[in-house]
């Protein structure tokens, strides 16, 4: 298959044709025969590398099916899906359980994260860990893609609100943690930033970082009560804008969700009760594209941030369009903005914090070649293939 259009290439739209064979970019020509034309910007997809999409045992407030379609809907084409389950990813059994489960009704590509637990040097089919310091403390560190949270559960505290919460559990906490992690000569990727400090201290060790939509968009003083509840929690505004200016700046590798949807249900109990996590795999590309659109930040940072260093991370051919990567694009119009809806998103939780905000969404989404969204509705299913990491 051949498609023609104004395709973003090197860090810049020109008008070509993309040949496309087996799911992968053959070539890359000014043009060819038997294009068949794709009108719009067409972006490489977005690598979301964390995920909570809640099979097995939580599939109430999510599942494979319902959070890999909205990753679709939203331009995403990859996730990597985190092992807090029930049960959780915690031996190779478990991993291989999980697999067999979600894989059947993946609607993106996806990989699979398990617990860094003592046993995890038994792990060879995917050596991707998430690290919890405030529930393991001290462990034995494999070899593979290890991501932090990085808070310490003797810096953790409640709270009766949400601008409390930031107090609960302060930015010290993050940083106490990293500082401990520098001291065990290897190389982590942190979770959620939410601290300029923190930042600082990935720059010093070495470390590889990701920043949340939320801490960006949201903040403490908000009034979302319950519903912006979340672990690391949102800060003062002030510190978004810090945040912010290191991300534009470079100083942050990348923007990955988090995506962790709770029901309307829970999300309504007392603050110290409510689960804390946000959904948003669906919004923030989106939210991005639109920002990109108002000039406050360039589409080659955008597409660095989403789509490109997320990829590089995992040594995945996907993130650029590119020979020799896969045939995931988004098609769509800077001049269609919409507000968003919680009831026109693809969430099982039915909620969004971003109620109202403006946003592009992708008119067309291609995997690996094959069209899954088109003129905002699905079209392909169940053809997200997994993913062994790292390669």
């Amino acid at each position: 298959m051949r498609y023609e259009g104004r395709f973003y290439i090197n860090g810049e739209l020109i008008d070509a044709c993309v040949e496309v064979e087996y799911g992968k970019i053959k070539r890359i020509k000014k043009a060819m025969d038997s294009c068949k034309s794709i009108s719009g910007v067409i972006l490489p997809s977005a690598v979301d590398l964390h995920v909570h999409f809640r099979e097995p045992g939580f599939t109430h407030k999510e599942d494979f099916y319902t959070g890999s379609l909205s990753a679709a809907f939203g331009g995403v084409s990859f996730v990597a899906d985190m092992p807090n389950t029930k049960p959780p990813v915690d031996s190779p059994e478990s991993f291989e359980d999980k697999l067999a489960l979600v894989r059947r009704h993946a609607n993106v590509d996806f990989t699979l994260y398990s617990m860094l637990t003592s046993t995890a040097h038994e792990f060879k089919k995917n050596r991707m860990f998430k690290w919890y310091m405030y529930e393991e403390p001290a462990v034995h560190i494999p070899s593979g893609f290890v991501t932090v949270h990085a808070e310490l559960e003797e810096c953790i505290k409640t709270a009766d609100s949400l601008h409390n919460y930031d107090f609960a559990r302060p930015e010290s906490c993050e940083a106490r943690a990293i500082r401990r992690l520098g001291a065990l000569n290897s190389k982590f990727h942190i979770a959620h930033i939410s601290s300029i400090d923190s930042v600082d201290l990935c720059k010093i060790f070495g470390f590889t970082c990701e920043i949340t939509p939320h801490h960006l968009f949201l903040h403490r003083d908000m009034e979302l009560g319950t519903y912006g509840k979340v672990n690391p929690p949102l800060r003062a505004k002030w510190v978004s804008k810090k945040l912010w200016e290191a991300l534009l700046s470079g100083r942050i590798d990348i923007v990955a969700t988090d995506h962790a949807p709770h029901n309307i249900e829970e999300k309504e109990q007392d603050f110290e009760s409510a689960p804390p996590g946000i959904p948003e795999v669906e919004t923030y590309v989106p939210m991005f594209l639109y920002l990109v659109k108002k000039g406050e930040i360039s589409l080659q940072r955008a597409m660095q941030v989403l789509a490109e260093r997320p990829a590089e991370l995992l040594n995945l051919k996907k993130g650029k369009i590119s020979d020799g990567y896969d045939a995931d694009f988004i098609v769509l119009d800077f001049s269609e903005v919409r507000k968003i809806k919680a009831s026109k998103l693809h969430y099982k939780c039915e909620w969004t914090p971003y109620e109202n905000m403006s946003a592009i969404f992708p008119s067309s989404v291609f995997l690996r070649g094959e069209k899954i969204i088109d003129d905002g509705e699905q079209v392909g299913e169940g053809l997200g293939k997994f993913i062994a990491l790292p390669a």
